[in-house]
């Protein structure tokens, strides 16, 4: 059970939910209920067929397996960003942490420890931060929903010294705003003022400053580093404290979205997370870390958006982790807590790390040269222009339309037969951006999701194959 909770407390799941509940994502309440019911019913469902013998889900699980890596590395890239350095320094780390796990005997045993110690530490820091506010999660929320507007303070790293962008950022202003370029580069902005849009490139350098008007688009390469003035609005921000507490987006027309979401964790789970068989005190504690892990990702993310919104600006998934406890108790303090959140962070990413080779080995083979070669894609993968989020909302989504359907029947046909159903309906959809941008903006959830139908014609297909083949009544595959 603990590599179960392991496998799913991936780092980059928790920070990127508590960015996007910073951000004001109209779609992060139906997130943070999969994260929290999606290993549950994997961990309680009956035992489920191997999908070993299934080249399809095999492939597929060293698929979802090395897009979970890349965005853990994405992670340490935004470790070393904030901390002045480049992001190839905190991937190359990363990947050798990863790459140690098969030569360390007792690699399984540590994923226990690792990721309790790394829910602890992970929690500490958000409880000194309510006890010496006196202010609780629920309180917080309430006072943020009620700000007319979500601005840059006098004390924020964006208006002193200026911040980097961890990724590439398209910033929409709802009021003039004057940006100082703090890094030379170009500059593109949409004006949408005049009918049709006019797009200009400015060539800055160090100091220069661009000004923007109400409804003007700035985009921003990784790594451009700028500064706001005080007391404006954060570019990209909800409109208001109301607008993030409750999204105009939320809705009947995010249907699509919040099924989307929660098939694609749902159906992730049951691929990845094994179920489990024990009893007591080992049976509760799981339960009890993952509710830990999920509610502190809420915690990270409220108190970031009540107390600071624009540590949502850059991107970075660790923002709010690290910078949140300085602004909240000051530097020394929030200095020592912020330390203590990134040692959490590294125990979860070891745990994490010894899980996903765990499950990679249980649906291949436990070679070492494959964990190597699953490593050097994620790798490989970090260094594009992904966001986090994405690269694990496809590798869940991969998971779920092509190795849960072959788990969830009987017989190696119908399994066969639901993976590659689940694994071209997947592809195909997930490809509609490059293919057909019009047809993808339309598709909408579906786009976002792809699972959201590739997981029921996967299943339907390997059902139907099962029931027309008589296979329904054999044992499931061991």
């Amino acid at each position: 059970m603990t590599i179960g909770i392991a496998l799913w407390l991936q780092p980059a799941l928790l920070a990127a939910l508590a960015l996007r509940i910073a951000a004001g994502e109209a779609d992060a309440p139906w997130l943070v209920l999969g994260a929290l019911v999606a290993p549950l019913v994997a961990l309680l469902a009956p035992a489920r067929a191997a999908a070993a013998a299934n080249p399809v889900a095999a492939v597929a699980a060293g698929g979802a397996v090395v897009m979970l890596l890349a965005a853990n590395l994405l992670l340490a890239a935004d470790a070393t960003t904030l901390l002045g350095g480049a992001a190839w320094q905190g991937v190359v780390a990363a990947a050798a942490l990863a790459l140690l796990v098969p030569l360390v005997r007792s690699a399984r045993r540590l994923a226990g420890p690792a990721l309790v110690l790394g829910a602890v530490a992970l929690v500490l820091p958000l409880v000194a931060v309510t006890f010496a506010t006196s202010t609780p999660p629920w309180t917080v929320w309430s006072r943020g929903g009620w700000r007319p507007a979500l601005t840059f303070s006098e004390a924020s790293a964006w208006v002193q010294d200026g911040e980097r962008f961890a990724r590439p950022a398209r910033l929409s202003f709802l009021e003039g705003q004057r940006v100082t370029a703090l890094t030379a580069g170009v500059y593109r902005v949409v004006e949408r003022d005049a009918t049709p849009p006019t797009v200009r490139e400015w060539h800055l350098v160090s100091g220069e400053t661009l000004t923007l008007r109400p409804g003007d688009e700035l985009t921003v390469a990784a790594g451009a580093r700028l500064r706001f003035e005080a007391g404006r609005r954060v570019p990209g921000a909800p409109a208001s404290g109301v607008a993030w507490a409750d999204a105009p987006a939320r809705g009947p027309r995010m249907l699509a979205v919040a099924l989307g979401g929660l098939v694609t964790l749902v159906g992730g789970a049951l691929a990845l997370v094994p179920p489990s068989s024990a009893r007591g005190v080992t049976a509760a504690g799981a339960p009890l870390l993952l509710l830990a892990g999920v509610v502190a990702a809420m915690g990270w993310g409220v108190y970031a958006a009540a107390g600071a919104p624009d540590l949502a600006l850059s991107g970075s998934l660790l923002a709010p982790l690290l910078r949140l406890p300085s602004l909240a108790l000051g530097p020394r303090t929030g200095a020592t807590l912020a330390l203590v959140t990134g040692a959490g962070v590294v125990l979860l990413v070891v745990g994490a790390t010894v899980a996903l080779r765990q499950r990679l080995a249980a649906a291949t083979r436990a070679e070492p040269a494959l964990w190597a070669t699953a490593v050097g894609l994620a790798a490989a993968l970090s260094v594009w222009p992904l966001e986090p989020w994405r690269l694990l909302t496809l590798g869940l989504g991969l998971a779920a339309a092509v190795w849960t359907p072959s788990v969830l029947v009987r017989g190696r046909g119908a399994g066969l037969a639901g993976s590659v159903v689940g694994a071209l309906v997947f592809g195909g959809v997930a490809a509609l951006p490059l293919l057909s941008p019009a047809a993808a903006a339309a598709l909408g959830g579906l786009v976002r999701y792809p699972a959201l139908l590739a997981l029921p014609l996967g299943w339907t297909a390997a059902r139907a194959v099962a029931t027309f083949t008589g296979s329904d009544d054999r044992e499931p595959m061991q």
